[in-house]
C-alpha cells in the first residue's frame, strides 16, 4: 500500500460516513452509492483515504469466499459507477480527481476531515485535552458532538473482511473511551446525577468488564447518596472480572471502593484530578 502525500480539494458538502450505514453526502442529498459489491470498494477504499490500495486487497473485499473469473473487469465497472456519482461533472475520458487509477491501484484522493471517523478521532483528541485542562462544560460538548457522528457499526459493508474487522473493534474502542470521557466530564461538571447513574448503569450492564464504568458509575451514585448500591456494583465487577478475566478489579476501582467503605468524601474530588 502506497502512502499518497497530497489530496485533491473536494467540493465543500462532500462528506463520507462509514460510521454507520455506508453514505456519501452532498448538498443535494445522498448520493447513490450501488449494489451491495460496488459499496464495498468504496469502504474498502475508505479504510485507507488518500492511499493507493490495491486491486487484490480490493478484490478480496469484494469477494471474501473467492474472487469470480471476471473479478478485474467487474471491479473497473464498480470504479466507474462510482467516479460518476462523485465526480459527475468529470467529462467521460478525462482525468478523475477523486477516485483515481494509480499505477499500484486505485486511490480515494480525500482529505481526513471528510471521513466521519477521522473526524470523530480528532473531536475525541479535543475533548480529552479539554477534559484534561478541566475546562469540563466545554470536553462535554466535544465530546458529545463526537459520538453523534456513529450511526451504527462501521464498515457494516465489507463483512468478515479482516482489516475491517480490525479496524471497527478499534473505532468502537474509541467510543467506549469517549462515553467514559463524556461522563467523566458530565461528573466533574456537577451535571444531573440521577441522569448519569440511569445512563451509567446502563453502559456498565452492558459492558460489564469495562471498570472504568462501574468506577464512574459508583462515583455517580456516591453523589446521590446510595452508596450501598455503589458497594453493590463494585461487588458485581469483581465477580465479573474474576470469571470471564480470572483477574481481580484494578487499583482505581479498588481504592474507590476502599474509600466507600471507609465512609470518605467520593465525588468530585476523585474526577478533578
Amino acid at each position: 500500500m502506497t502512502v499518497v502525500k497530497t489530496v485533491v480539494n473536494l467540493p465543500a458538502d462532500l462528506s463520507f460516513n462509514i460510521l454507520g450505514p455506508l453514505s456519501v453526502s452532498s448538498a443535494e442529498g445522498p448520493l447513490p452509492l450501488g449494489p451491495a459489491r460496488q459499496r464495498a470498494v468504496l469502504s474498502a477504499l475508505l479504510l485507507a483515504p488518500g492511499q493507493v490500495v490495491g486491486t487484490d486487497r480490493l478484490t478480496e473485499a469484494i469477494w471474501p469466499a473467492g474472487p469470480p473469473g471476471n473479478a478485474v473487469a467487474s471491479l473497473h465497472s464498480y470504479v466507474s459507477h462510482l467516479r460518476r456519482q462523485l465526480e459527475p461533472g468529470c467529462p467521460p475520458w478525462g482525468r478523475n480527481r477523486i477516485l483515481r487509477r494509480e499505477p499500484q491501484g486505485y486511490l480515494l484522493a480525500v482529505e481526513a476531515e471528510r471521513v466521519d471517523a477521522r473526524r470523530f478521532e480528532c473531536l475525541l483528541r479535543e475533548g480529552r485535552q479539554l477534559l484534561r485542562e478541566a475546562r469540563y462544560p466545554e470536553a462535554s460538548r466535544i465530546l458529545r458532538a463526537s459520538l453523534d457522528l456513529w450511526r451504527g457499526a462501521p464498515y457494516a459493508d465489507l463483512g468478515d473482511y479482516e482489516p475491517a474487522v480490525c479496524e471497527a473493534a478499534r473505532l468502537e474502542e474509541l467510543r467506549l473511551a469517549t462515553l467514559e470521557a463524556l461522563w467523566e466530564a458530565e461528573l466533574a461538571w456537577g451535571q444531573d446525577y440521577v441522569t448519569a447513574v440511569a445512563e451509567l448503569a446502563a453502559l456498565s450492564a452492558k459492558f460489564p468488564t469495562r471498570e472504568r464504568l462501574g468506577w464512574l458509575l459508583m462515583v455517580a451514585l456516591c453523589e446521590v447518596d446510595r452508596q450501598a448500591e455503589a458497594v453493590a456494583v463494585y461487588n458485581r465487577i469483581r465477580r465479573t472480572v474474576a470469571q470471564e478475566l480470572g483477574v481481580d478489579p484494578g487499583r482505581e476501582l479498588r481504592a474507590l471502593f476502599a474509600r466507600i467503605l471507609r465512609d470518605e468524601s467520593v465525588g468530585q474530588a476523585c474526577l478533578q484530578r
